[in-house]
């Protein structure tokens, strides 16, 4: 049973991640460890130990003994996140179709029901939803993957996932817009169920190339 020390430590870290992610803190921004205890209602000891831990996952940067500050961006780490993202998603969607079985399909067809369902609450009012979409929208694309039997492969795609969707997130792009993301989806899962895994992945690849291509076109416009 975790003690109190450990409950703490692992909300105050999983606080400041998720305000990293979803732009809550800016960019580049100077990260207080006064400000943070404030903020989470934590000890310091938790907010350091959170600090260290996101500077070892790249979502903070600390600066010698200036500091820590909140990762910046850039179209470059974007592109290099991106290519990296598709090239392990794309080979462990194949591996999947190549080795996932029933339980491997009825995770999809679990995550696909639920992304749907949250979606269709949500119509007409996105924002007010927009966590709940995104959160769903990353379900839907891990248990694509969920079939892959590298345990590493899996854990470097989550890491790179997390934080391409921070790029996404500070783009103001909504995963709930009216691009037909839905009907790609659908697709991807009706060729991964056919077993056509070399249909299934041109899809997967197509889908994450044209998001990140948005990514760039709304927080990069210079360079689209």
């Amino acid at each position: 049973m975790e003690n109190l020390d450990t409950l703490e430590n692992n909300s105050t870290y999983q606080q400041l991640r998720n305000d990293i992610l979803d732009g809550s803190i800016e960019p580049a921004s100077k990260l207080s460890i006064a400000q943070l205890s404030s903020r989470y209602n934590a000890s310091a000891a938790p907010v350091r130990e959170s600090l260290s831990r996101l500077a070892a996952e790249g979502l903070v940067i600390r600066k010698g003994q200036r500091g820590y500050w909140a990762a910046p961006v850039s179209v470059e780490e974007f592109v290099e996140v991106a290519r990296l993202r598709e090239m392990l998603e794309v080979d462990a969607f194949r591996q999947s179709i190549l080795h996932g079985d029933l339980d491997w399909e009825a995770n999809i067809a679990g995550a696909r029901h639920r992304e749907l369902t949250v979606r269709r609450n949500a119509e007409g009012n996105y924002s007010e939803h927009a966590g709940e979409l995104i959160r769903e929208n990353r379900r839907f694309h891990m248990a694509l993957i969920s079939g892959c039997p590298s345990k590493w492969q899996l854990r470097f795609i989550s890491t790179l996932y997390d934080q391409s969707e921070r790029f996404r997130r500070l783009s103001l792009i909504s995963l709930a817009d009216t691009r037909p993301g839905g009907d790609e989806h659908e697709a991807m899962v009706e060729a991964a169920f056919a077993r056509d895994e070399d249909k299934a992945c041109a899809l997967l690849k197509a889908h994450i190339e044209h998001s990140n291509q948005r990514v760039i076109e709304t927080l990069f416009p210079e360079r689209s």
